[in-house]
């Protein structure tokens, strides 16, 4: 009985440490845009009436001292290709990412988003909107 219960804590154990993998990515990582709600690129950034920009493709990446860099590409109401970059500070807690803007960014710098991230994926919502952004991990693609 006693040999039993060793075994059987030493499974538990054993279970308990294979299942304590960490879920967030390894650093440095970037992201591609995969997806804007649902709708894979190109897409809308969101749904108005009359000609709407679309978005072409974005990345995120990640630097192990806190810096995310964050780049996309867009196609305006009059078909002129533009990007826009921004620099983030972000921490990452139990799979939850904040990244929020610090110094001087080009385009739209309108707060802190927030999401969620994982070894492979990445999901972030825009600040006062429905609007999410999902990522998926990405190899050899360096945004800085």
């Amino acid at each position: 009985m006693r040999l039993s219960r060793q075994k059987a804590l030493l499974l538990l154990l054993v279970t308990a440490i294979g299942c304590s993998e960490t879920t967030s990515p390894k650093l440095p990582a970037t992201f591609a845009l995969v997806n804007i709600n649902g709708r894979p690129l190109p897409t809308y950034f969101s749904a108005t009436p009359g000609l709407t920009t679309t978005v072409l493709s974005a990345y995120v990446s990640l630097q192990n001292d806190g810096t995310a860099f964050w780049i996309e590409t867009r196609r305006d109401e009059a078909d002129a290709v533009t990007s826009i970059s921004q620099t983030f500070h972000y921490t990452i807690v139990d799979g939850r990412i904040e990244l929020s803007s610090f110094g001087t960014c080009i385009g739209d710098c309108i707060g802190t988003y927030k999401g969620d991230v994982s070894k492979d994926a990445l999901s972030l919502a825009f600040p006062n909107s429905p609007v999410i952004y999902n990522y998926r991990l990405t190899v050899g693609i360096p945004v800085d």
